[in-house]
């Protein structure tokens, strides 16, 4: 008999025989709305019905003879394949529906579920046939099914979290406000049992108090949650001790399918001992390790799980340390070997993401189904991260939502993060896996029963005798016990807890201990934290470099800190309202006049005022000294935004004032000498090269003004040539460094000098520039080198040209003396000598006067000259007038200049000589020093001789201007002028410090060498 198809033009059942045609059409009766085809040995449709035309989008003659691969991607076409193969050799030839993609004729894709039937005739496969359904709607219910569950996890989770959170404060309310459940830690804050406050409205319990006066409030609360609506709180209570606290939280309506408040959860906390960022990441591991999905870390390369959350370990049945040794194809039956795990690899490499069906190996051997999502991460290094999720979770839902209700009540009762219970005769401590997790004990073995001693080998040493004597206590009184102590985890991680529990009795003997222990490390973290914040403040409060004052809403002073105490010179704060503020003698400093109780700082700021803009106030201290000093106050509100409290502060600004009016006054001198500035202008720029403020007589001869410069960056205001000529000298002002430079500008010469700005703590912030018209200076100094020039000429002129004459005249002379002397009586030889000398005289001050004009025209160039040097060869020259006066020569190690040789020969010569001269009675001391004053060197010449009139100092350096007689000192009164000459040639300038009788002081100032290194 045999099952083989007919060829498409014989119709659906043309080569089947009766027995065949009956079976076949049973099976098409049973699914007739479903898409139902017919596939030869070879994978090729030889039969397709109307309901596959219309799913596929093909006509029926498109799809007969074609490969079944028309219609199905690679994988699905791999997979039934294999599924047939798999099929047929366990003769098994029906099996569970699969599903896949349909491939559509325009190019969409559609979900299908496939059941496979095989046909086969005497042990020869020949073919099969499907029954294809649309499972479109299916997908999306599963679709919303998944998301209605993970909600349902979701709320489930939060609730577990909040009511077992040992920081958070939940109670369970029916709509009008009785208290269903509150859970332990609430408890903790209130003097009274869970027994006490069930059944009571929650507005008249305990932790609302009688003075504290927020019943009506909470009772509005839960009145507006009972409507439905998310009640957001805040409140200030009281402890039964009496220690103040401030919780905030919610009222949250819980409603039923038709949208009826049911019940409402009020949850809170504890604000004052908030962390809020570590508390989050311990609530996002926390949600990780009790997910419900198994969160897998793989190296790509060898396959090995990097890291795993709790629920893989769980699922899986291994620890921790046990799953880190394992790889993926440890577990994936689907991925069996290495190869296949790089060849996935590959393709999530290429997709980024993939989501498959396999299943999980435990390490029991059993598997089962799980879905994985899975995605190829690139971080600091490159993972696959893998999310697998049981599948067989669906079908057991409604038994884990039992269970975890379950969980979550005996959580509520208990209160804690763990449980435990003793039985003290034969020493054996069952306890929770929480518990096993946070004393480092495998939670399994835990679970049998340990002995109590492995758990107090966790507790920290220092803990450990205290912990251990409180359980003997109670055991030994058969009563309460309650401990806080700190233990080491599994992790080595110190952890806070605090355990309580009781002894329970048979015939006066301990028999169990039951207990719970709950987590308090973030407890005692925020009361440290709390601690060290508090002792920060109140230090903060005593070093603030201000006076700070605290007043209660009614003005009563209740703090002060020591600045406080020292601007008013003693303790003045004992006063306890506002009307009393009176005995404080306060004036405006402006006005003068005296300020009101009512109208002073801290008075307006318990108003609810806030100053901001400070008050200035001169203040009489209580050692009668007035002060002036600025005041600012903030009110501080509770959360009604009622004023409870105002703070002032307080800053000694009498010397500021002072030192403001003074800059104030040297500011309006400033900017008048700017404006005002002589035959010029003042520019001053930051550091954007921004003119802030211009000034000047200069202005008056150009078109523009300075409102035309302040505000703008002078590379806007002037072109590129002036701004690349400028900029340098700008940003040199700007870097400390001062200069100058001449520029040419709308007709004008220019001089300007770049000047740095600084600040007191000597750091520059702004530059300055200072301009000089020179123009007409510039004109007057050609002027007068040109006449200076002529009379250089004139000069050397007339001297040489004497010089002829004076020779006949002195020869004359001397021929006379000689020929004549013995004739002459006493009185002629007597004129005939002052004829010689004045002769001789005359000629010298023609020599001087020659070397004098000589200066600028008959000068050597500029060299490098060491001034050791000329100093060491005009002492040789004059060696004679050295020793026969005694004197004594000391010098510094003079620098090198930039000089003519010969002319600083020529200086030093004649102000040694001079000093010489006049050295008077004592022998003549003489020391010459150097010193460096930026771009050139101070010599200075003292001598210890008579002194000049400081009103002759400048006289000196005039030609032929002489002091003395030539009776009392020789010379011709041009030494000291050719010095002044020869240095001015040098661009320095020479000066004299002296008085009678005290020696002189020659100064000169020569630019530094070239060469010179700094």
């Amino acid at each position: 008999m045999s099952d083989q198809a007919g060829t498409p033009e014989g119709g659906f059942w043309a080569d089947a025989t009766g027995e065949q045609a009956v079976d076949r059409y049973s099976t098409l009766v049973n699914m007739v709305d479903d898409g139902i085809y017919q596939l030869d040995a070879e994978g090729r449709f030889v039969a397709v019905n109307e309901t596959i035309v219309s799913l596929t989008g093909y006509a029926r003659k498109e799809l007969l003879g074609e490969h079944a691969s028309i219609i199905l991607d690679d994988e699905d076409a791999n997979r039934i394949q294999r599924e047939i193969y798999r099929r047929y050799m366990d003769g098994d030839r029906e099996g569970e529906p699969l599903e896949l993609t349909a491939q559509l004729a325009d190019g969409e894709t559609l979900p299908c579920e496939l059941e496979l039937h095989l046909l086969a005739e005497e042990g020869t496969f020949q073919g099969t046939i499907g029954v294809v359904r649309d499972i479109t709607d299916r997908k999306q219910t599963e679709q919303e099914l998944h998301e209605r569950e993970r909600e349902l996890r979701r709320k489930e989770r939060r609730y577990e979290a909040i009511f077992e959170d040992p920081n958070i404060l939940v109670g369970l309310l029916d709509p009008d406000g009785t208290v269903r459940d509150i859970n332990q830690t609430a408890m903790e804050y209130v003097d009274a049992d869970l027994e006490d406050v069930r059944g009571e409205p929650f507005w008249e319990t305990p932790w609302w108090g009688e003075g504290d006066g927020v019943q009506p409030e909470v009772k509005e609360w839960v009145e507006r949650a009972a409507a439905g609506e998310y009640v957001e709180f805040e409140a200030d209570l009281t402890r039964a001790d009496g220690e103040p606290y401030t919780i905030s939280g919610y009222y949250r309506p819980v409603t039923d399918n038709d949208g009826e408040v049911v019940s409402i959860i009020v949850s809170d906390r504890d604000i004052t001992e908030r962390k809020q960022h570590e508390r989050e990441l311990e609530l996002f591991r926390t949600l990780l390790n009790h997910s419900n999905d198994s969160v897998l870390v793989v190296d790509p390369e060898t396959g090995r799980y990097l890291d795993v959350n709790d629920t893989a370990c769980t699922r899986r049945g291994y620890s921790r340390e046990e799953f880190l040794e394992l790889r993926v194809t440890d577990l994936e039956t689907e991925i069996p070997d290495h190869e296949a795990w790089r060849s996935f690899v590959e393709g999530l490499r290429a997709e980024g993401q993939l989501t498959f069906d396999g299943h999980h190996r435990r390490k029991d051997g059993t598997t089962y189904p799980v879905e994985v999502n899975a995605s190829y991460v690139d971080l600091d290094q490159e993972y696959v991260l893998a999310i697998a999720r049981d599948v067989t979770e669906r079908r057991e839902y409604e038994r884990y939502l039992e269970d975890a209700k379950s969980r979550l009540e005996a959580a509520t009762d208990a209160g804690a993060v763990g449980t435990w219970e003793w039985n003290i005769p034969e020493d054996e401590m069952v306890v929770g896996k929480t518990f096993a997790r946070t004393f480092g004990i495998d939670p399994d073995v835990a679970r049998e029963g340990v002995s109590l001693d492995q758990f107090i080998e966790a507790i920290h040493e220092d803990d450990r005798e205290r912990v251990t004597a409180a359980i003997e206590e109670a055991v030994e009184t058969g009563g309460d016990y309650e401990e806080e102590y700190r233990v080491w985890n599994a992790d080595d991680d110190l952890r806070w807890v605090v355990a309580r529990g009781h002894v329970e009795c048979d015939d006066g003997e301990p028999i169990r201990f039951p207990g719970a222990l709950t987590d308090i490390t973030e407890r005692k973290r925020a009361e440290l934290e709390l601690q060290q914040n508090n002792e920060q403040l109140e230090t903060l409060f005593e070093v603030l470099p201000v006076g700070v004052v605290v007043a209660e809403a009614d003005g009563q002073i209740v703090q002060a800190n020591d600045i406080a105490h020292e601007i008013w010179g003693g303790d003045v704060f004992d006063v306890e309202s506002v009307e009393e503020y009176e005995q404080y003698p306060v004036w405006d400093a402006d006005s003068g006049e005296r300020v009101q109780p009512d109208e002073m700082t801290l008075a307006r700021v318990i108003h609810g005022e806030e100053v901001l803009d400070p008050d200035i106030y001169e203040i009489e201290a209580v050692d009668g000294e007035r002060r002036v000093v600025r005041l600012e106050g903030m009110p501080v509100r509770n959360e009604h935004g009622e004023v409870t409290r105002g703070v002032a502060t307080l800053t000694d600004i009498t010397d500021r004032r002072e030192a403001q009016r003074a800059l104030e006054e040297s500011e309006r001198r400033y900017r008048t000498l700017v404006e005002n500035f002589p035959n010029g202008a003042v520019g001053l720029f930051d550091e954007d090269l921004q003119y802030t403020a211009v000034g000047g007589q200069l202005f008056d001869r150009l078109d523009y003004g300075p409102e035309d410069r302040i505000g703008h960056r002078f590379t806007e205001i002037h072109t590129s040539d002036l701004v690349e000529e400028l900029e340098p000298h700008f940003r040199a002002a700007l870097d400390g460094e001062a200069g100058s430079f001449e520029i040419e500008y709308r007709g004008r010469h220019l001089h300007a000098n770049t000047l740095p700005v600084r600040d007191a703590d000597d750091e520059v912030y702004a530059g300055m520039i200072v301009i000089q018209d020179v123009t007409e200076r510039r004109e007057y100094e050609r002027m007068l080198e040109v006449s200076n020039e002529r009379l250089e000429q004139f000069a050397y002129a007339a001297s040489h040209d004497l010089q002829e004459p004076l020779r006949m005249v002195s020869s004359y002379l001397r021929l006379l003396e000689r020929r004549y002397a013995d004739d002459l009586d006493e009185d002629a030889r007597e004129f005939l000598d002052f004829a010689v000398d004045g002769a001789d005289r005359m000629r010298e001050m023609i020599d001087g006067l020659l070397e004098y004009s000589r200066v600028e025209t008959r000068g050597d160039p500029f060299e490098v000259v060491d001034l050791d040097d000329v100093l060491a060869e005009v002492c040789d020259d004059l060696q004679v007038m050295i020793q026969e006066s005694n004197a004594e020569i000391t010098a510094e190690d003079l620098p090198r200049v930039e000089g003519d040789r010969g002319q600083l020969r020529q200086v030093f010569q004649n102000l040694l000589d001079n000093a010489i001269e006049y050295s008077g009675d004592e022998p003549p001391r003489i020391h010459i020093g150097a010193e460096r004053d930026g771009d050139r060197w101070l010599v200075s010449v003292e001598d210890n001789g008579i002194g000049i009139d400081p009103e002759d100092t400048d006289r000196v350096f005039e030609v032929f201007q002489r002091l003395h007689t030539r009776d009392e000192h020789a010379g011709t009164g041009i030494g000291l002028a050719l010095v002044e000459r020869i240095i001015e040639r040098h661009n320095g300038d020479v000066w004299v410090e002296s008085s009678p009788g005290q020696g002189s002081t020659f100064s000169f100032a020569l630019p530094v060498a070239s060469d010179f290194e700094t």
